[in-house]
């Protein structure tokens, strides 16, 4: 029995043991908070301790109390009343100056990985007469002391009576998929220092985070367009049908390259939008290819997904610009040509959400 309790304070006092013991702590802190993307503040979800100097000003309170009844000073006793009141005083103010704040999610936007995710909350004070200052809002773990930017480090806020405002703080991203936040700290030391009021915060909504970008991505692979049947198809209908220089709308063309004098002529005949053929003629699709595009013998599967992210920006600006419309082709999945930001929205989710099979993973790891 001594020796298991030996041994349990040992694990206490180590450092790994203690890194152990405070990650448990914090798992079934955070298992007893549900998750929400609004919380408001009360006496259900706030908590209070004194802080460091807090726990100094205890001390030299009671050494004072001590004295001043050991040597019967009534002065002595006047001060130390006055300075457990300005304290107990202290004590509901810092707790009354989260009470009733209101915490709401904004839209989150998906980013690469490896960028830094900016989460919007707006800071609602729903009380009509009482002002909150000196607030701290930080997301994850807390960064080291003097940092002001970045992941971990608080955003600080102060709200005027029945006044909203809105803070950005900053999470890390390291890899691709779905990530849920993690827990948002909201504190106050206001208004002396002496105790620290905070509460916890688990936003519900994730965000999809996209594949990291190449920083040593090549260019586009243009000899890898390639001209379908279909597209040859509708040449040749446009070339006997339409007058040069219009072809039939395609999905992806940019709204001014409509020609929507001719696309009222054609949809009154209940046929569909016309579009003017660019400059450049008739030009051919570009697939972006997980397995067939240059470049990409050699990589892992992360790297060929980060090198067609790369890609699909690069592509959407040159579509941007009268360029060829693209396109993407995944094991097990194929994304049509198209142009536009819906489009290359849709190409980077599916990168983000795409997992590889049991013989890609198998091939990838006998290729490494």
């Amino acid at each position: 029995m001594m020796s298991r309790a030996r041994a349990l304070f040992s694990l206490g006092r180590s450092p790994k043991g203690a890194g152990w013991i405070v990650q448990r702590v914090s798992a079934w802190w955070e298992a007893r908070l549900p998750r929400r993307d609004q919380l408001t503040l009360n006496q259900r979800n706030l908590y209070i301790l004194p802080t460091r100097a807090g726990w100094s000003f205890a001390l030299v309170f009671t050494v004072l109390l001590l004295a001043s009844i050991n040597e019967q000073v009534n002065l002595g006793y006047a001060l130390s009343f006055l300075l457990g009141g300005a304290s107990m005083a202290a004590l509901y103010q810092t707790h009354g100056n989260l009470h009733g704040v209101n915490l709401r999610l904004l839209t989150l936007r998906s980013v690469h990985a490896g960028q830094v995710l900016r989460v919007g909350i707006t800071l609602s004070n729903q009380h009509r007469k009482l002002g909150r200052y000196g607030l701290r809002i930080t997301a994850g773990p807390k960064a080291p002391e003097g940092t002001t930017k970045g992941p971990g480090s608080p955003q600080h806020a102060e709200l005027s009576p029945g006044s909203d405002c809105t803070v950005e703080v900053d999470v890390a991203t390291r890899q691709r998929g779905w990530l849920t936040l993690p827990r948002i700290t909201i504190d106050t030391c206001f208004p002396l220092g002496l105790f620290r009021a905070w509460a916890y915060w688990l936003p519900q909504t994730r965000v999809l985070i996209w594949p990291a970008l190449d920083a040593h991505a090549p260019a586009l692979p243009h000899e890898h367009r390639v001209v379908s049947s279909e597209q040859s198809h509708r040449a040749t209908s446009v070339s006997s049908d339409m007058p040069e220089g219009l072809r039939d709308y395609r999905r992806g063309d940019p709204q001014r390259w409509i020609a929507w004098k001719k696309s009222s002529h054609a949809l009154a005949s209940g046929t569909g939008l016309v579009s003017r053929e660019p400059a450049q003629g008739h030009s051919p699709d570009l697939w972006l290819d997980f397995e067939q595009s240059p470049g990409m013998s050699g990589l892992d599967a992360e790297a060929r997904l980060s090198r067609l992210a790369s890609w699909l920006i690069q592509a959407e600006q040159q579509a941007s610009s009268q360029g060829p419309i693209y396109g993407l082709r995944l094991p097990g999945v194929s994304l049509s040509c198209g142009a536009g930001p819906h489009h290359l929205r849709h190409c980077l989710d599916t990168l983000a959400t795409w997992a590889p099979s049991g013989a890609e993973q198998a091939r990838q790891r006998s290729a490494a």
